[in-house]
């Protein structure tokens, strides 16, 4: 018996997926979900920093960053900083660091969703960074800065893409449920 013949009547051959068609990448959802990564590293970061503070004197901690990266204390910036810092305790930097890893989960949820081009990542993301539009614009118009403008347009052209790329590209995955007969 030839081992062709003898693949055919083995019990699991019927198995077998048939092959998808190969798509090319999208080159824009991998640049989103790649920003998104590391915009959730920074903010992992900036969390795992805020816990690290807690029982510590935070305008000692400011001041000795102050002097090693050696920025103008009179800076209006560095003021507002030194400002917050005098208002905040144990408990709300605790507060702020775990609200800030929770929200670098979401990021890589998004970013790792988007490199897959996964239907349900380009949802979230559209529900994500659209809420944050109507508050961005009206900051925005209250008083305008430049990088404000970028963050706010970079988040509409994106919202934008994702939905032009859901309308135009996408179905929704077919449930795996079957449906009832009456």
């Amino acid at each position: 018996m030839s081992a062709r013949a003898a693949s055919t009547h083995l019990p699991w051959t019927h198995l077998k997926s048939t092959p998808k068609k190969h798509r090319k990448p999208d080159k824009i959802l991998w640049l989103i979900g790649a920003g998104k990564i590391v915009f959730g590293l920074i903010l992992l970061g900036i969390g795992f920093g805020a816990l690290n503070l807690v029982g510590k004197n935070l305008s000692t901690e400011l001041w000795g960053w102050v002097q090693w990266w050696n920025i103008d204390f009179r800076n209006h910036y560095i003021q507002m900083l030194f400002q917050k810092a005098s208002t905040m305790d144990g408990q709300r930097l605790y507060f702020l660091g775990f609200v800030t890893i929770a929200y670098a989960v979401v990021f890589f949820v998004e970013g790792i969703g988007l490199i897959l081009e996964k239907y349900w990542a380009k949802w979230l993301v559209v529900v994500v960074n659209g809420s944050f539009i109507p508050g961005e614009l009206y900051h925005l118009v209250r008083e305008f800065s430049g990088p404000q403008f970028i963050f706010l347009f970079l988040n509409a052209v994106t919202v934008g893409y994702l939905v032009w790329r859901i309308k135009t590209h996408e179905h929704p995955p077919k449930s795996t449920v079957k449906k009832s007969r009456k």
